[in-house]
């Protein structure tokens, strides 16, 4: 998901976990640290909590049990897409990236990422194959699946008292006022759009289902308190009481929830949206090899299960035996990704702008 997770739940436990949880991984070769010690990578993580999270759930294993060390670059999807493209695959200025499907899908289109020889990865049989299919382009491979994230209704359990059951909710006149809404061009917002569209009977390539979700989300203007472009903003309207209801990440409610906010999620019944968060290797890279061994230690589930509980976001490896309370909330699982609702990016990327001006001239 773009963008750091500013507040995470419990999150000094799940430092404490990641350090001592995170042991060795076996990544089927025993002179790991002989042949990667004094190398150097660099890799992307989101600023914020989540990034130093990362760094404790994956970078400090993978330090210690290689002698290689991973310089970390803090931010967020645009600025390393912008600077891939501006390497144009030569020498480029990260080995291993993060990214949305925003992202990846024109990094991998325009050759900036380098395709993956999955047999080579100790954990891939054990990553999730719709979240892993996400990250393949033209039949080939490109990245391996971090976390995802469900979109669906964050809202205020002190001003709605029934929970909203689905994204329709979100239109009921006793919340005109008190809706935050945030816009196409950052990710909850798109994928709310995509959801309205997908519940009306549509598709994102269907310009019918898209003119009749517009008209839709029309019927907003006048009841919108805030429109959020960062996750930071969203927090905010939320819990000063701007708004009490808005579409986003299940992670995020969670953790504002765990932190004290008055904070309830529903998983919409005609469908959460995906938000998946998954790594890729830069096409150009002279560190493959030392990447790929990064990658094992990413998606290892002694790794990857600390970070997820840490975060609120389900895990790429489907392995994992959660904690009582993540499983509890969290709905994660190969039929749950099966139902999900994802972003077309194929067909939304290229009318973003398009799309965007639209939305602007309802809401000014």
């Amino acid at each position: 998901m773009k963008g750091g997770v500013t507040r995470l739940a419990g999150l000094g436990m799940a430092l404490a976990l990641a350090v001592t949880a995170c042991g060795s991984v076996d990544t089927g070769n025993t002179s790991d640290k002989g042949s990667a010690a004094k190398q150097e990578l660099t890799v992307t993580a989101f600023a914020g909590a989540w990034g130093e999270l990362f760094k404790k759930s994956f970078v400090e294993p993978f330090e210690r049990d290689t002698g290689a060390k991973v310089n970390l670059v803090y931010g967020a999807n645009a600025e390393w897409l912008t600077k891939l493209r501006a390497a144009g695959g030569k020498n480029p200025p990260f080995d291993v990236i993060a990214f949305t499907p925003d992202a990846s899908l024109p990094a991998a289109s325009a050759g900036l990422l380098q395709p993956l020889t999955t047999g080579n990865l100790a954990h891939w049989k054990e990553l999730d194959p719709v979240l892993a299919g996400k990250s393949a382009y033209d039949g080939k491979q490109y990245g391996v699946p971090l976390t995802t994230g469900s979109t669906g209704l964050l809202y205020r359990t002190d001003k709605i008292k029934t929970p909203p059951t689905d994204w329709t909710d979100i239109f009921d006149k006793q919340y005109c006022g008190h809706v935050a809404l945030p816009p196409l061009t950052y990710n909850p917002g798109l994928e709310f759009f995509s959801a309205l569209v997908t519940s009306q009977g549509g598709t994102l390539s269907d310009p019918a289902a898209v003119d009749k979700a517009f008209g839709k989300l029309a019927t907003l203007k006048g009841c919108t308190s805030s429109f959020p472009a960062n996750a930071g903003n969203a927090a905010t309207v939320m819990e000063n009481g701007d708004a009490w209801i808005m579409p986003f990440w299940d992670g995020r409610a969670f953790a504002m929830a765990q932190a004290g906010s008055p904070i309830g999620f529903t998983y919409p019944k005609s469908g959460p949206v995906g938000a998946l968060t998954s790594y890729f290797i830069a096409a150009g890279t002279q560190k493959s090899d030392l990447a790929n061994k990064f990658l094992d230690y990413l998606t290892a589930a002694q790794n990857q299960q600390p970070f997820a509980e840490g975060t609120w976001y389900a895990a790429g490896n489907d392995s994992i035996s959660y904690g009582q309370p993540f499983e509890q909330k969290v709905k994660h699982g190969p039929e749950v990704f099966k139902k999900f609702i994802w972003v077309d990016y194929a067909v939304a990327t290229p009318k973003l702008n398009e799309w965007q001006q639209r939305w602007n001239q309802i809401f000014g």
